[in-house]
């Protein structure tokens, strides 16, 4: 008797862990993927969890796949929660040829004889790891400029000439950066303003995400008017399957620079200024010496002129030019002109050494030795 009542015990304990759920909870649940993520060309693994059955009184009916989309196999086991309640999990593999959202239909079971069907839900098949290769990405601060052109395919970004284009560059898909270098385009002003740590190949990261890393941060003002690429920045990275490769910038994205009607009123207005400006000096008597002024007639020659209220309104500079290398470019390394001294000239953009100078004879970057400014 003793054992028929442990035996019973057993018996209603085992029973009552098997509580059936009612139909309403059965239809709210969905085959959920495994993992957060899922690849193309590897085995990736969906689950369902019914509590209250017991695996022998489940059985599948799978639905008909999209093409792309394989059953792998499928797996039927006991599984019990921390409630100490019991139930059935399925397991099901596929494996997926080509990215994008899945489109699994939904899972038929029978349970108990009653026929069921469970939504899968929906997750976003990615590339392979493997098969991937590092993308750089171009990130512009005032996007609102950026359009798409139907006939080339492009995406242009308008700007005005010596107006600020401030973008970060990314890297997708990389493990770890091993150089990252630029070089500054012609005709333009060109500066890293921030470089972050992943572009040092101080991180490395071991395990896959769609998340972008940033690089650096870059101001650049182009000079003339026209149509560019963008700047000659190359990256060298390592892939997720440990392949160095070489990554550049978006090519179809370029940059269309036109002079504003702004710009074009006040180069009138600095050209009426500059030739009043060359009467006037033609009058002092550097310009009458018998021989070739020097610096220190210059600096005279700036010291004694004017820059007149209403430049200073405008905060406008001038200098005397006295002579000197003319380059297209802050840097000495790129090929320049000489002129000779004796110019009034107006500065336009100042970079640490470096003015950017123009008056009716030529225009471009010198040192700023070889200016002497009016106050």
């Amino acid at each position: 008797m003793k054992r028929f009542l442990i035996f019973l015990a057993l018996y209603l304990v085992s029973f009552s862990s098997f509580a059936l759920p009612s139909g309403r909870t059965l239809k709210e649940l969905k085959v959920i993927p495994r993992s957060e993520i899922f690849f193309t060309q590897t085995e990736n693994c969906y689950e369902l969890q019914i509590e209250g059955i017991e695996p022998a009184k489940v059985q599948l009916d799978l639905p008909e796949l999209p093409l792309g989309t394989k059953f792998i196999s499928s797996k039927k086991e006991e599984f019990i929660t921390e409630n100490g309640k019991r139930g059935t999990q399925i397991s099901l593999w596929f494996t997926f040829s080509e990215s994008g959202n899945t489109r699994i239909p939904p899972l038929g079971t029978i349970i108990n004889g009653r026929k069921y069907f469970f939504e899968f839900e929906k997750t976003y098949v990615y590339e392979n790891p493997a098969l991937l290769s590092p993308i750089a990405e171009v990130i512009f601060q005032n996007p609102t400029n950026l359009e798409n052109d139907k006939k080339t395919g492009q995406k242009v970004l308008k700007a005005q000439v010596g107006q600020k284009i401030s973008f970060t560059v990314m890297l997708k898909y990389a493990s770890q950066v091993n150089e990252f270098k630029n070089i500054t385009p012609k005709n333009s002003i060109f500066r890293e303003t921030k470089r972050y740590e992943f572009a040092n190949g101080e991180q490395k990261i071991t395990q896959f995400t769609t998340e972008s890393k940033k690089l650096a941060d870059f101001e650049w003002q182009i000079l003339s008017e026209g149509t560019f690429s963008l700047p000659e920045i190359t990256i060298s990275a390592i892939s997720y399957n440990g392949i160095k490769k070489q990554i550049s910038l978006p090519r179809n994205i370029v940059v269309s620079v036109s002079k504003s009607q702004n710009s074009a009123i006040h180069e009138q207005k600095n050209n009426n200024i500059f030739e009043s400006a060359f009467t006037k000096i033609e009058s002092e008597s550097v310009k009458t010496k018998d021989s070739e002024p020097t610096r220190n007639d210059y600096k005279k020659l700036a010291e004694k002129s004017k820059r007149g209220l209403f430049n200073k309104l405008l905060a406008r500079k001038f200098a005397i030019f006295a002579g000197g290398t003319v380059f297209s470019v802050p840097e000495e390394k790129t090929n320049g002109q000489n002129f000779t001294g004796g110019q009034k000239v107006m500065i336009t953009e100042q970079a640490g050494e470096w003015s950017f100078i123009e008056c009716q004879e030529f225009s471009g970057w010198t040192k700023n030795d070889n200016i002497f400014e009016i106050k």
